[in-house]
């Protein structure tokens, strides 16, 4: 039976979240990593001296267990300030912010 025009073969489509082979294989095979307890001793070993660089740590934590739901990170109680001493380039005015 021929599809008609403008119909899909498969209309409903995979369902959303569901993963592919690769994806489960590759988060099983960082969480193994992950979960090792000598591996978990020699990255964090590596890390506190500095020769893991800090991406590394992170995208295996992403492949293992997924993004963070950054909805459950709680809000710092008291507001973070951060003040830049840049230099204007020379011919530029200096404006203050605070009126």
């Amino acid at each position: 039976m021929p599809f008609r025009p403008g119909q899909s073969g498969n209309p409903c489509g995979r369902p959303k979240g569901a993963r592919n082979k690769n994806s489960l294989a590759v988060r099983e095979w960082a969480t193994g990593i992950v979960e090792e307890p000598k591996v978990q001793a020699r990255l964090l070993a590596d890390a506190r001296t500095g020769k893991l660089h800090p991406s590394v740590l992170t995208m295996l934590m992403t492949y293992a267990y997924g993004h963070p739901n950054l909805r459950d990170v709680p809000e710092p109680e008291t507001p973070i300030t951060i003040e830049l001493n840049i230099p204007k380039p020379p011919g530029v005015m200096r404006t203050d912010s605070t009126g």
